[in-house]
């Protein structure tokens, strides 16, 4: 699949931002935090919500579809996550206004948005889960690993001595992840053949290319990445998504939000690469009618 900028940003800010979300509203709930704080991080983690959905946008040819994305809930987990976004940010603010106005004990409003918070990053995980063409994404690994980043990049912000966990966490969810996604590729029960009711073991080929010139298909849904080119940039994921932010908070004795941003920022980095092989290494069925051209 091709690997938009756009849509990149939206899922790494958004979940990062609904993570802050959902880690302030438990902290506050426990009363683990200042009002201060509070406000501060809501405020933060919903402008990166904001920012990252205002992204996904990018990717649409007509800006203006984006308002339709509200009304196929019933059906569509890209109709869910819409709702779903809309509603924790609107707890997210009324949450602020209580804080703000001394009404500190009616946590229940934060706790709200961070259950809110955590479904909107399912629900967007799923978009991608639900598809049955793209089988490295057709598993339970995929709402883990979104979820799991999420949660972890809020932890990083604000509960460093919990992110240590998750970043074990983190590390076995995303090796899977691409042990599952080159094991797919290989065992993948359908071909060229079943695509067109033959048997998975005759042999099929087309005598010419699908198309002559390059299409939407191609553009988007046939993206080819070098093993070796996926296998580098696998390293550099992990080098800063888990290993320096473990390592630089293992010796880190400061509990300055200044030196947690740069965690989280070095997270993000990794986080970035890690989203971008999502994209481009998943193989879509209609790549079969491709193959060879």
């Amino acid at each position: 699949m091709h690997p938009a900028p756009s849509i990149i940003l939206f899922t790494i800010l958004s979940g990062f931002g609904f993570g802050v979300i959902t880690w302030i509203g438990i902290l506050q709930y426990f009363s683990m935090v200042s009002s201060l704080e509070v406000i501060s991080f809501s405020i933060l983690g919903g402008f990166f919500a904001v920012i990252g959905l205002i992204s996904s946008t990018f990717h649409l040819a007509n800006k203006k579809n984006a308002i339709k994305s509200f009304s196929q809930w019933r059906s569509s987990w890209l109709s869910r996550e819409a709702v779903a976004s809309v509603i924790c940010l609107s707890l997210v603010f009324i949450n602020i206004s209580f804080v703000f106005f001394e009404k500190y004990s009616l946590s229940l409003v934060g706790i709200m948005a961070s259950i809110f918070s955590f479904i909107t990053v399912f629900t967007t995980s799923m978009i991608y889960a639900q598809l049955r063409s793209i089988p490295a994404w057709n598993t339970m690994l995929t709402p883990l690993i979104f979820l799991s980043a999420s949660i972890l990049g809020g932890a990083i912000l604000l509960k460093q001595d919990y992110a240590l966990y998750g970043l074990v966490f983190f590390s076995v969810i995303q090796i899977l992840f691409w042990v599952f996604s080159d094991s797919s590729e290989k065992n993948m029960k359908t071909n060229l053949s079943t695509a067109l009711g033959f048997n998975e073991n005759n042999s099929i080929r087309s005598f010419d290319k699908a198309h002559t010139n390059q299409n939407y298909l191609l553009n988007e849904m046939v993206y080819k990445i070098g093993r070796k080119h996926s296998k580098r940039i696998r390293y550099i994921s992990f080098l800063f998504a888990v290993l320096i932010p473990s390592g630089l908070m293992l010796l880190n004795n400061n509990d300055s939000y200044l030196v947690a941003f740069i965690f989280s920022f070095l997270h993000l980095l990794g986080l970035y690469f890690s989203r971008w092989l999502f994209f481009a290494e998943a193989v879509h069925v209609v790549s079969f009618y491709y193959e060879g051209n």
